[in-house]
């Protein structure tokens, strides 16, 4: 018997390396795989970095992997609701019999080695893929790039999503520094996609790619993307390249930024293609958009969860992610908007608040996650441009969610935004318990 007797014994320790902070470097990680016997060499891999979309780009490029029939792993982070949910095989969570074992097994190389949450997780990640002999597992950045645990990994592709000002005390507080760091992950003679970035960070991009002599691919420039209805559950496109031209997908996410990820992952996969001498057909493509959810576990992305009343979660956790949110509400009837808001305070909380300002809510209910990292809704209240009777704050998510019930009215919306923590933390209220969808 080891020293974890069961799962949630495992759980509590994992997450109580958490204390340790985060370790932006490669040492531990390379220490604990070599103790593993390198596991991350026994399968192939698309490396995806991006301070927004890279969760949107993961799920897709792995449900098509998935459709096309190879055995696909994913590996993203942050989860929402359950730790499982970082790390699975053809749609499957990991098994806690698994995490119980491994946890055990690497118990005396964690106390020697002193790694953090996430190098040990990502460490068991890759573990995870080599027992279940995965083809081709689809890992995404969890901090920067350069440094980033994952960054071990030798991909057969590499994809970066967007750039814009997050976690500036390690990637730094401009978009020339941060995009210099996420650039760590190209590979030399190893091609790297780029999504919707601005000039400044696609010249270093080219730049990087250039030294590493990477062929680089900047997927605004191979795809157009075409909504031609929107719903409050999704939207059907259209996408036309050099080599496809498919009419009325679906994909089961409302908001006009996945247009974005869209052309990204299908990049992604046209690279995939001539690296590999894999051809994706039209009907794995729009079975893997169709099926995200339920492929790749894939919600939380401005989600409608309950129409009655209409409430939907969304884990935009940074300014670029609450600039979406003006543009995804029109796909959307409603009549007052009522948002429960609680953001991290090492994010731009005081440009996010007056973002949601110009939304004209009804309410704005300024709450607090339980998590250490945290912004008082004290501070988000006072960030307000001009204060009326429309701001509120409670200290807790329950209290927030109490209050909207009393405010609520027939036919308004509520938008629960601002961080993963939140959205968990609403979840896991009684009223909102069983009612995700899936």
């Amino acid at each position: 018997m080891g020293k974890f007797k069961n799962y949630n014994q495992c759980i509590k320790f994992l997450f109580g390396l958490e204390r340790a902070g985060i370790k932006y470097n490669l040492k531990n990680i390379s220490s604990l795989l070599k103790f593993l016997g390198n596991p991350e060499k026994n399968f192939k891999s698309i490396h995806i970095a991006g301070t927004n979309g890279k969760g949107s780009v993961s799920g897709a490029v792995s449900s098509v992997l998935m459709e096309k029939g190879f055995i696909t792993g994913l590996y993203t982070s942050p989860h929402i609701l359950d730790f499982r949910e970082r790390i699975h095989v053809n749609g499957k969570f990991i098994s806690k019999k698994f995490i119980v074992d491994f946890v055990n097994r690497m118990y005396p190389e964690i106390i020697k080695t002193g790694p953090s949450f996430f190098e040990i997780t990502t460490a068991m990640a890759f573990e995870y893929f080599s027992f279940k002999k995965t083809d081709y597992a689809v890992v995404e950045t969890g901090l920067g790039g350069r440094l980033d645990a994952t960054n071990v990994l030798l991909p057969v592709v590499s994809a970066i999503t967007t750039i814009a000002i997050d976690h500036t005390e390690f990637l730094g507080k401009s978009i020339k520094k941060i995009s210099g760091e996420k650039a760590g992950i190209i590979k030399k003679n190893i091609p790297v996609v780029i999504g919707n970035v601005n000039t400044v960070s696609r010249k270093i991009f080219t730049k990087y790619s250039r030294d590493m002599n990477s062929v680089i691919k900047f997927s605004e420039e191979h795809y157009k993307v075409s909504i031609i209805k929107s719903s409050e559950t999704g939207f059907a496109f259209d996408i036309k390249s050099k080599t496809r031209n498919y009419k009325n997908l679906f994909i089961p996410v409302a908001g006009r930024y996945q247009m974005h990820n869209i052309s990204t992952c299908l990049t992604i996969l046209d690279t995939l293609s001539e690296k590999e001498n894999i051809v994706f057909r039209e009907k794995e493509i729009r079975a893997g958009y169709k099926n995200l959810k339920a492929n790749s576990k894939f919600y939380g992305r401005f989600e409608l969860i309950s129409e009655n009343p209409k409430i939907v979660i969304d884990v935009s956790h940074n300014l670029q992610g609450i600039e979406n949110i003006s543009e995804n509400l029109k796909s959307f009837k409603y009549r007052n908007l009522i948002i429960i808001f609680g953001m991290m305070n090492d994010k731009q909380y005081r440009e996010s608040v007056n973002e949601l300002f110009r939304l004209n809510a009804k309410y704005i209910i300024f709450t607090k996650p339980k998590y250490k990292r945290s912004a008082d809704p004290k501070d988000l209240l006072d960030s307000v441009p001009h204060k009326d009777s429309g701001y509120v704050i409670k200290k807790n998510v329950k209290e927030a969610n109490e209050f909207y019930k009393t405010v609520r009215s027939k036919n308004d919306i509520l938008v629960v935004t601002g961080s993963f923590f939140l959205v968990s933390d609403f979840l896991k209220l009684r009223d909102y318990r069983n009612i995700r969808q899936s």
